[in-house]
């Protein structure tokens, strides 16, 4: 009471405290007095003291607060968890600092006069400083007037807390005796490298070795700690390397805590879609054995597969480094329109799928279900659920304008997760372990999740078709999955019952939130299949190096669309995996115009544009050019029929080559004559004769060539014929 406050911009005194209410006095001549609560008073923004009372010295107010500082003393709890020295020498300033802020220290009487050196009516602070010091020294503990200042001051500021000993409370650092500007060095290098193929600690180690010396120069061998404080600091600081480390999409990668649960209170409140590798091999339209990838999205609510799609993986090839690649294939934007629309249309039952995989008699509540939506009649045990928001990953499969489009068209909300953080989407990535373990390695040609795990010939194995292996998914999905209990599918209020299945899940939500069904018209699929921006010619469309043309097309040839900054391209429907039509939306007539493939007569059977790309890369191989639609279209036709044949079974297939590598063994000798060709002894010349006799040679050049006693005749002068 009677300090005076600054609230909601004016200052106000005050005057009394009851409860936990304070009663304020305006300060201002227009303003009006008021009763709030402490705490909304001390919460509200603006909110300071501007003045203090005249207070019994180290007496507190109501609101916890020192007589002399407005300050929360605080702290009180920390000191439990000091030793008791500590705790002793905080209690020891605290008397000291006491008598030099108030005159009187804290072990006083109610009453007690202050002692003449220390009253503050006849001393200065500097003054009482000097007597405590000397006091202090007297006792034995040698301190300066600056100590017992910062002392008081810090009191002033932390309350207790401030008079301990922060020496006595310090704990080891995340880094331990690194220097820290090495350790920034190091997350530099760490963030610098990461994306790169995983490598041990000792490459890191080198890197921030090799950062040091570029850094700090002669200081980097003083600052560069030893290979094992190295490894240490790596483990305080979290950071992984070599098979300690993993990579996104592996299940070893999570995000960072607090976590939060996928919660779901109603089907189709929260939908989770992504896309994995199957661990499966299958067979494509040509008869390879590529790899499959699975897009399926989930219910968080009923843990209900509500789609999957199966679709083959392969890299294809490119005729030139900066050209497009050919006969590659993967999972693409038309595929995740593709699931959409099975979210929102019963799953037909298939005349050789068993019986027990039907709506009816499955745990859904199929009468009522058919009396909603007729389509459910003869339908598949997987419910129909239009999903309100949908958890996607960041891939360009989900992220392109074509998802967002159809998830806008149909009133979905879309909300992409975190980067690299499978936890965000953990009911999906879960569910996917599930598949694999349930039904892919059941199948023939299951490669496992790694090398490790793979069989030694599984593309040799009797492979079954995409369109097959997807078949026997959608019929697993309708009784392995829908059917079978799910551990987190219990009831909240009686935890004791077994686990209910997902359709079961599903029919108790149906029961108190109903089921409204949304039926797609044809206009409807077609607006959610991917739309190329093309110009119509006098040829017609042409589209992905095909020409598509109609004569109900006549109207648009070189015609301006009317679409704001288009010119004269109009927007053209396509469907990848059935290419042999394309559709242009008029939007000012709100009409649809149907145009066929030029050479389809050619093909003359169902193809998909997979086909189509690897032909195109069978024709660029023999040095063709992706202009010749009527070569790539035989090419397509020569496929589907050798795809139909399927493999030989007389003639046996030609083992590849094998490559043994480099020779090893002695190496062969060194002929010293090898390159010189063979004499012709009939070309070579004889030498000419000497005219010298070979006795003359060994005489010296004074010696006469007769000597003395000799009775042998002269030698022949030189240039004459020798004997």
């Amino acid at each position: 009471m009677g300090q005076v406050v600054h609230w909601h911009g004016k200052p106000y005194l005050v005057t009394a405290l009851q409860g936990s209410s304070a009663h304020l006095l305006s300060q201002d001549a227009d303003g009006k007095d008021a009763v709030v609560l402490v705490q909304a008073l001390r919460s509200s923004p603006g909110f300071r003291v501007l003045s203090e009372p005249d207070a019994v010295p180290g007496s507190t107010n109501a609101s916890g607060q020192s007589p002399a500082t407005g300050h929360s003393l605080g702290g009180a709890d920390l000191l439990d968890g000091l030793s008791g020295k500590a705790r002793e020498d905080a209690e020891f300033w605290l008397d000291h600092v006491l008598e030099v802020h108030t005159g009187l220290p804290g072990f006083a009487a109610p009453g007690t006069p202050p002692r003449p050196c220390y009253d503050p009516q006849l001393t200065t602070l500097r003054e009482r400083y000097e007597v405590k010091v000397a006091e202090l020294r007297a006792a034995h503990h040698p301190v300066s007037a600056a100590t017992v200042e910062r002392k008081r001051l810090a009191w002033l500021e932390q309350g207790m807390w401030g008079l301990v000993d922060k020496r006595r409370v310090r704990g080891p650092s995340r880094h331990g005796r690194v220097d820290a500007q090495v350790v920034q060095l190091l997350r530099k290098v760490y963030k610098r490298h990461k994306n790169r193929s995983v490598g041990t600690r000792s490459r890191l180690f080198e890197l921030l070795r090799r950062a040091c010396v570029r850094k700090f120069k002669r200081k980097a061998e003083k600052l560069l700690p030893s290979r094992a404080t190295f490894y240490r600091l790596l483990d305080r600081l979290g950071i992984l390397c070599g098979k300690e480390t993993g990579r996104p999409g592996s299940g070893e990668l999570g995000a960072e805590p607090p976590f939060t649960l996928a919660l779901a209170t109603t089907p189709g409140e929260q939908v989770q879609i992504d896309t994995t590798s199957l661990d499966v091999l299958g067979l494509d339209e040509t008869g390879r054995a590529v790899s499959l990838e699975l897009t399926a999205a989930i219910d968080v609510a009923s843990r209900s597969i509500l789609a999957a799609v199966v679709r083959p993986k392969s890299s294809g090839v490119k005729s030139a480094p900066a050209s497009r690649r050919h006969g590659g294939r993967a999972t693409k934007a038309v595929d995740a329109l593709l699931l959409l629309a099975e979210m929102c249309t019963p799953q037909p039952m298939r005349p050789h799928w068993s019986s027990k995989a039907r709506a009816e008699g499955s745990g859904l509540p199929y009468a009522e279900l058919v009396e909603a939506d007729e389509r459910m009649r003869g339908a598949a045990a997987r419910p129909v659920i239009i999903p309100e928001m949908i958890v996607m990953d960041n891939g360009k499969v989900f992220a392109g304008r074509a998802f967002m489009d159809a998830c806008a068209q149909l009133g979905i909300s879309v909300r992409p997760a975190c980067y690299h953080s499978p936890t965000h989407k953990a009911i999906i990535e879960r569910t996917f372990g599930s598949i694999k373990s349930l039904f892919s390695q059941f199948l023939p040609g299951y490669t496992g999740k790694d090398m490790h795990h793979r069989g030694k010939n599984i593309a040799g194995e009797r492979l079954w078709r995409i369109d097959q292996i997807n078949d026997f998914l959608q019929q697993w999905i309708a009784l392995g999955w829908q059917q079978r209990p799910h551990e987190e599918l219990r009831n909240p209020f009686l935890p004791s019952m077994p686990p209910r299945t997902p359709n079961q899940v599903f029919a108790a939500h149906v029961a108190s939130s109903g089921y409204v069904p949304l039926t797609l018209s044809a206009e409807d699929r077609l607006r959610l299949l991917p739309t190329a921006w093309v110009k119509v010619t006098d040829k017609g469309v042409r589209l992905n190096n095909r020409t598509y043309d109609h004569r109900r097309l006549n109207p648009y040839r070189n015609a301006p669309s009317g679409w704001p900054g288009k010119g004269q391209r109009w927007p053209v429907r396509y469907h990848p995996h059935q290419p042999e039509k394309v559709w242009l939306e008029d939007h000012r007539a709100g009409t649809w115009t149907e145009a066929d493939y030029v050479y389809q007569r050619l093909i003359g059977d169902a193809w998909t544009e997979h086909i189509w790309d690897q032909a195109t890369a069978a024709h660029l191989e023999q040095g063709g050019s992706t202009r010749n639609e009527i070569a790539i279209a035989r090419i397509v036709r020569s496929l589907l029929e050798r795809a139909g044949r399927g493999p030989s079974r007389t003639t046996p297939q030609k083992p590849a080559p094998v490559d043994r590598g480099m020779e090893v063994g002695p190496l062969p000798a060194e002929d010293p004559y090898r390159g010189i060709p063979e004499p012709d002894y009939d070309s070579v010349a004889s030498l000419p004769s000497m005219d010298v006799d070979l006795h003359g040679l060994c005489l010296s050049p004074g010696q006469n060539h007769r000597q003395p006693g000799s009775g042998s005749h002269p030698q022949p002068p030189f240039g004459s014929a020798a004997t």
